[in-house]
């Protein structure tokens, strides 16, 4: 296990140092990245995929399509991102700014896509 020391002064004036394992930030980062696909896996965009629950012959059929349908979104979800956020941070290590590329690169590619959504009725087609 890695020990990172970091120096600090306390309120006194004098240095002290403590040590921070490198492998917690590494499952903190893990768990986030797991955490946002949860949250994405649980907005309500695949409202009309959920409304066959409503044809099922009973409450309790209907109930476990409704709760199989969020717990395999949200897994599918959170691996999917786990999986781009393991891919990226072992692409950080080997290129150290790539992340920073690919944030500007992804960002712009959402807006370029966002403005294509909204302006493409004026042109008569629609991206969406």
């Amino acid at each position: 296990m890695t020990k990172v020391i970091v120096g600090t002064r306390n309120r006194h004036g004098s240095n002290r140092e403590r040590g921070l394992d490198a492998s917690s930030k590494k499952k903190k980062i893990g768990f986030a990245t797991f955490a946002t696909g949860v949250v994405h896996g649980l907005q309500p965009d695949a409202l009309m995929i959920v409304l066959p629950a409503l044809a099922l012959p009973s409450r309790l059929a209907g109930s476990a399509f409704l709760i199989m349908f969020l717990v395999g979104t949200a897994v599918a979800m959170g691996s999917y991102s786990a999986f781009i956020g393991s891919c990226s941070e072992a692409l950080k290590e080997k290129m150290p700014r790539i992340t920073e590329k690919l944030t500007w690169v992804s960002s712009i590619m959402a807006i370029g896509l966002g403005l294509g959504i909204v302006i493409s009725p004026f042109f008569g087609f629609s991206l969406y």
